[in-house]
């Protein structure tokens, strides 16, 4: 009877196990996110930092949709993704179909012909829409492709401000 008992304990462990892994984990895809920019004349290195992305699933039920999927907040060199495109976070969603990515940049700095400058961000929140779809178990990659020649504006003399101008592209 203790023998039986046992093996009950245990394929309900098991079989929970499973449910739990097939009904949670395989439900969801992960997404990729790249970054790419080619830096303004002048600039040897611009960081950005980037406080959060949020995803908009256009299939989920609550009434706003996005997803925030983005802590602790990452500081990015640009430069580093000129020639290729940088790699800047793994995240894991839920499998639907998604439209939109919202960027939030709280702060910037950059090297302008070899001295360090801090850049103002004026409004560091942008939306780029996109369509992409998160497959169960499946990867998709986005490249979020910065644009600071359009972005960074000013002088050393004036001092530099960033609006920052991001579009999405959906591999």
């Amino acid at each position: 009877m203790k023998h039986a008992a046992i093996a009950v304990a245990i394929a309900v462990v098991v079989v929970g196990g499973l449910v739990f892994y097939f009904g949670f984990y395989a439900t969801g895809g992960n997404l990729n996110v790249m970054v790419k920019d080619p830096l303004p004349a002048g600039w040897s290195a611009v960081y950005v930092n980037i406080t959060s992305i949020s995803i908009h699933n256009s299939t989920a039920q609550s009434s706003h949709g996005y997803t925030r999927n983005f802590s602790p907040a990452i500081e990015v060199n640009l430069a580093n993704a000129v020639n290729s495109e940088q790699f800047l976070t793994s995240l894991k969603l839920p499998a639907g179909h998604y439209q939109m990515v919202r960027l939030t940049v709280a702060s910037a700095y950059g090297v302008y012909n070899g001295k360090t400058y801090e850049i103002s961000v004026l409004n560091g929140s942008v939306d780029m829409p996109g369509q992409f779809t998160i497959s169960n178990m499946q990867t998709t990659t986005i490249v979020l492709d910065f644009d600071s020649a359009a972005a960074i504006h000013g002088s050393p003399m004036t001092g530099f401000t960033m609006t920052p101008n991001v579009s999405l592209i959906v591999q």
